[in-house]
């Protein structure tokens, strides 16, 4: 009821091609010399098409970046252009294990696509077809455990946390009215962008990764799209080596002592009353967490922060409580001294 024709290597859809849950979708491969093929589609069909594909051609996703992973970040590039580059973890339902016929000039041979994908648009469900079949491949190959294959996305799961942990210390200090600082601390040139290393005031990293992104704001445009399109790539592989099955790298230790000493430098700076109070830093936890994302890595961090903060705060109450118990003991000491 619904045919879909591949001619001249494009899949063309009819405009009113929106089945039902309840209709089977059938792919119809047919030859592009075939005499009786389908009538011409109409204008508006071609046009939606042409801007689908200008849509995609200049690609959301880095395949110089990763290029283990490049044959499947290439086949991809038209499904994360409808998923934001994420890779979700129904999209596929039901649609691996059904490769389509590699020549499609045998016949009008139908793929029958389950009732899963009956909602799915024109362009997205042909997008996912293209891919699936390289899905289930380099799923297969990530968890045979292909050495090349597993390096990247430890690269990528890397990438992707230091990029989430950026994000969430901006969402914080923009929260805590520290970004940048004003006034701004004294000492930090204008190219000083190491706010990686937290052991430094909060004002003063906070000062560093406003310089961090504001050389990335003014820099060269190619350079800006360059890392920005490195990290949503890395975010689709890690997306993708979870929904694989793949077991995700642990939280290195450089990261968690990187969250320990921020947490740390949060809790002296609410020593400040008037700049970072207790509901200051309430909210920006808040923010800190919630900045951190989506997905498998962001849960991580998110685990991990808490962790960490509720430590922090356990550590800080034990250290009051026994200086609280110490001065205690001097004023009774005090008290019983003879007069």
């Amino acid at each position: 009821k619904y045919p879909v024709w591949l001619k001249c290597g494009r899949l063309r859809f009819p405009q009113e091609f929106r089945p039902q849950p309840s209709h089977r979708v059938r792919l119809f491969m047919a030859s592009a010399a075939a005499a009786d093929g389908p009538a011409p589609l109409p204008a508006a069909s071609d046009a939606q098409s042409l801007l689908f594909e200008k849509e995609c051609a200049s690609g959301s996703l880095d395949e110089e970046a990763f290029k283990r992973f490049a044959p499947l970040l290439q086949v991809s590039q038209a499904y994360a252009s409808c998923s934001g580059c994420r890779f979700r973890s129904s999209s596929f339902d039901g649609l691996l294990g059904r490769r389509a016929p590699e020549d499609a000039t045998s016949g009008a041979l139908p793929v029958e696509v389950p009732c899963a994908r009956a909602r799915d648009p024109g362009p997205r469900l042909a997008a996912k077809l293209r891919a699936a079949p390289l899905v289930e491949d380099f799923s297969a190959r990530l968890l045979r455990g292909e050495e090349g294959l597993v390096e990247e996305v430890d690269r990528a799961y890397r990438i992707v946390m230091a990029e989430s942990v950026r994000n969430a210390m901006m969402g914080m200090f923009q929260t805590l009215d520290m970004f940048p600082p004003n006034p701004p601390p004294t000492g930090v040139g204008d190219d000083d962008c190491t706010f990686e290393d937290v052991s430094a005031p909060l004002p003063i990293i906070a000062q560093r990764l406003y310089h961090d992104h504001a050389r990335r704001v003014s820099g060269p445009l190619e350079g800006i799209g360059r890392l920005h399109r490195r990290a949503m790539t890395a975010a689709f592989i890690v997306d993708f080596a979870e929904v694989a099955g793949f077991k995700l790298p642990a939280i290195p230790e450089t990261l968690q002592s990187m969250l320990r000493e921020v947490s740390a430098r949060v809790e002296e700076a609410s020593k400040d009353q008037g700049s970072c109070g207790p509901a200051s830093r309430a909210r920006a936890r808040d923010v800190f967490l919630r900045s951190l994302g989506v997905g498998a890595v962001s849960e991580s961090l998110r685990m991990e922060v808490s962790k960490v903060w509720t430590e922090h705060r356990t550590s800080v109450l034990l250290t009051a409580a026994a200086a609280a118990v110490a001065v205690g003991a001097v004023a009774v000491a005090a008290s019983r001294k003879p007069r």
